[in-house]
């Protein structure tokens, strides 16, 4: 299936062929491998439906393995590791065939009513009205925005221009900070948080590591550099709908070595902090 002929909730769809395994279809679109935020947003899925209690997710933490063919379906065996009073613990590996393409751990949490309570301040940032999305970025000015925006027509990816006032600069002179918008194009036939969680740790793959690419001036569609998530981690800090405009907040703090590191944060538009994510990829030069 190709994202543009589907429902965004297709991504994270799942058939279930044993109490604790599951398999899913990747989605097949121009990028030679399967899309890691899917597999990760998959894997997510099928923890949460080996869970005993609806308790939403509350931390991630992905490696991925080998790359994965879009041709195969993709298998997910769930290991029930805790369910405690207040939290669950699932780990969940990522097959085609015997080859392991990716691991995982979760953790859930009962919802408490009290507790603490405090956030930073929402970045400033460009309202998302006042954008054009990255699929009419990528049909305008092809040499510069990668097509595979074009792909994610479920999807409205509205980027914030990048100015001398985004953030200070690296060590190279320039900005290590970007800023998207995300939201579904349309509206999600359902309010379990799981699922809104499992696709935020999905799109979450998509724009991040490019962030690490921007102190070396290169364009998005990065000619010349191998690019490859390596982890994934995301914490799920208060409910949310991905169905609803989410500020990504992403910055790269350091690279070194063919590896870049990302870090990041969702706000609702009406600054909410909603996730927090971290990212180390490889950014490798290539001739």
């Amino acid at each position: 299936m190709s994202v543009k002929h589907s429902d965004l909730l297709e991504l994270i769809d799942l058939e279930q062929i044993a109490p604790t395994v599951f398999e899913g279809q990747p989605t097949r679109y121009r990028l030679p491998r399967v899309f890691g935020g899917q597999v990760a947003g998959m894997a997510m899925e099928a923890a949460s439906q080996t869970l005993p209690e609806p308790w939403p997710a509350h931390s991630v933490q992905c490696q991925f393995l080998r790359p994965g063919s879009a041709d195969r379906p993709i298998r997910f065996a769930v290991e029930r590791v805790r369910d405690g009073g207040s939290f669950a613990s699932r780990n969940v590996d990522a097959y085609q065939g015997d080859v392991r393409l990716f691991s995982a751990r979760m953790s859930y949490h009962r919802e408490e009513v009290d507790g603490f309570d405090h956030q930073l301040p929402v970045p400033s940032t460009t309202p998302p009205d006042d954008l054009h999305s990255a699929a009419e970025l990528a049909h305008d000015r092809p040499d510069e925005w990668p097509q595979f925006y074009r792909e994610w027509e479920q999807l409205d990816i509205r980027i914030v221009p990048t100015g001398p006032a985004s953030a200070p600069a690296s060590t190279t002179g320039l900005t290590a900070h970007s800023q998207v918008w995300m939201r579904a194009v349309e509206p999600l036939p359902t309010s379990r948080q799981n699922t809104h969680n499992a696709l935020l740790a999905c799109i979450a793959d998509l724009t991040f590591l490019s962030t690490s690419l921007l102190p070396h001036g290169l364009p998005p569609t990065h000619p010349g550099v191998m690019i490859a998530s390596l982890d994934h981690c995301v914490w799920f800090h208060r409910p949310f709908r991905v169905d609803e405009w989410l500020l990504y907040d992403q910055v790269s703090p350091t690279a070194y070595g063919g590896l870049g590191l990302c870090r990041g944060a969702f706000y609702t538009a009406d600054g909410v902090h909603v996730a927090s994510v971290l990212q180390e990829g490889l950014i490798r030069p290539v001739s």
